[in-house]
């Protein structure tokens, strides 16, 4: 009887246990959903709306995220995401930091806005930093992963205008609208503020009007160093004409882009070799003895027509991330210009004048086809 009886209190006091270390843990998830709510608050201020949150014993779960935008234009949204779902961890009640799990974000909508003196507008307003008396600073912030599942980019870009483009989506309002939509990311740990460790990266998306792009290995989110692979499948180049017609220039009627590239970063130095294949392409009154990129369009017609409709061209992009002048679009859309100019055999009207100093006759026949005869 005497064991039966301590058996019952054995059992009642890990009964006990079980409802207090549920209790504990409730109410530990409890302090720290609130604790993520406070630093979502803190992060985007009232500019950010959430339609409903959905608070689990270990999880928060936020709906209809949005956060709006002031500015030119038929854009009323900066960021949205149908559905958000963050994973705190309990140790965060011990760590002095808050810690989460594998972050999901379904469905998100981020618009970029390139401004018109070409810097990139900040998707949230500047906030002033918090006070002792008004509760002090944020936690630091460490993530175990992000996934991002169909999300959408629209990229606004008033600069393109200014410089000249050509092709723009809206010339009348002067921007160039290109949409990324598709989009698949996983992203390993990520702490905030930046810490320099480096995190895996795959990410794959496609864009309007045609072609693919995945871009996969590891990087520092802090430093940038880090290797990646860059993969680009039949992209329509159409869309992107702002970013490499000039004016003079004969407009594009059709054309694929593919590329293959493995970027380096080490110390702010950015090396990204590769090869681009250009095919299918055709211009608007092609008759006419035009040039694109500075090369005589009738010799890109003709040189594609004899290799079966593709031209493959090798680049080699170097420069610093710090150095104002280099820009990795004007370095490709130079490289390739280059390439396709030796790859067919005709110089380019910057190139005529060297030519015909260096060269002699042999730069008086590369005139003389630069003119089609």
């Amino acid at each position: 009887m005497k064991n039966k009886s301590n058996l019952k209190i054995l059992a009642a006091g890990l009964a006990v246990l079980i409802l207090l270390s549920g209790a504990a843990v409730w109410w530990g998830y409890g302090h720290l959903t609130q604790l993520v709510q406070r630093q979502l608050q803190g992060f985007a201020g009232d500019d950010l709306t959430i339609g409903r949150v959905l608070v689990r014993w270990n999880r928060v779960e936020l709906e209809q995220v949005r956060l709006a935008r002031r500015g030119g234009g038929p854009f009323e949204r900066r960021l949205s995401i149908d559905r958000l779902v963050l994973r705190p961890r309990l140790a965060s009640l011990l760590s002095g930091r808050l810690e989460l799990g594998a972050i999901t974000i379904d469905k998100p909508y981020l618009l970029l806005e390139v401004a018109p003196d070409g810097s990139l507008v900040k998707p949230f307003p500047a906030r002033p930093a918090p006070s002792r008396a008004t509760g002090g600073s944020s936690l630091p912030v460490t993530v175990s992963a992000l996934r991002i599942n169909n999300g959408t980019i629209d990229i606004l870009d008033w600069h393109v205008a200014l410089r000249g483009g050509l092709g723009l989506s809206n010339p009348r309002q002067r921007y160039h609208l290109q949409q990324l939509n598709g989009i698949d990311l996983e992203l390993g740990g990520i702490d905030l503020p930046l810490a320099d460790r480096s995190t895996r990266l795959q990410l794959a998306m496609k864009s309007q009007g045609g072609g693919h792009l995945a871009l996969n290995g590891s990087f520092s989110p802090k430093s940038l160093n880090g290797t990646l692979k860059l993969v680009v499948s039949d992209l329509n180049i159409i869309g992107y004409r702002p970013y490499f017609l000039k004016k003079g220039d004969l407009d594009v009627a059709a054309g694929q882009l593919s590329l293959r590239s493995e970027i380096s970063v080490e110390k702010r130095q950015l090396k990204a070799p590769g090869e681009v294949q250009l095919k299918g392409l055709a211009f608007d009154n092609s008759g006419v003895k035009g040039f694109w990129m500075g090369i005589p369009a009738w010799a890109l017609v003709s040189s594609m027509a004899d290799s079966k409709g593709t031209l493959r061209v090798n680049f080699d992009l170097n420069g610093s991330l710090d150095n104002p002048h280099f820009k990795v679009r004007q370095s490709f859309v130079e490289q390739l210009a280059a390439g396709l100019s030796s790859k067919i055999g005709v110089a380019g009207p910057a190139s005529i004048g060297k030519g015909l100093i260096d060269a002699g006759s042999s730069g008086v026949k590369g005139l003389f086809k630069v003119f089609g005869r």
